[in-house]
């Protein structure tokens, strides 16, 4: 293993789903191609879970969220490249997270790296993206 970067890394992702679907933030770029992801991100110093889910929702899909209860927590280590080689340690919280009525998919002010659009996918065609 490359060098561990002190600290861990705590995250948090809005799993919203719908009508049998669920919204996720697309991406595309030159090295992996087009994916989805969860919306989220890192938690900043002094939020709560909520309020980090909440943020993270209106940067990158342009809409605040009502966060309820914790899905799951992942507990993983990511090997980086830059600046030298390292890994890094992260807690990844998924939070059940529910839209607006009125919700339209849009980009947020402040999107994620490569973010191109934010998409609602049926549930049962996620095998066929990559996520």
């Amino acid at each position: 293993m490359d060098q561990l970067q002190s600290g861990i890394r705590i995250t948090v992702r809005a799993v919203i789903i719908e009508n049998d679907k669920i919204l996720l933030i697309k991406k595309d770029s030159p090295l992996d191609g087009v994916r989805y992801t969860l919306p989220g991100g890192a938690l900043e110093a002094g939020e709560t879970l909520h309020q980090a889910v909440i943020r993270e929702c209106i940067e990158e899909i342009d809409t605040s969220v009502t966060a309820h209860d914790v899905l799951h927590i992942a507990d993983f280590f990511i090997p980086k490249l830059k600046p030298q080689p390292y890994t890094r340690h992260q807690l990844e919280v998924l939070i059940e997270c529910q839209v607006p009525n009125d919700y339209i998919p849009s980009t947020g002010p402040d999107p994620d790296k490569h973010q191109v659009g934010v998409e609602w996918l049926a549930l049962k065609k996620l095998p066929e993206h990559i996520i």
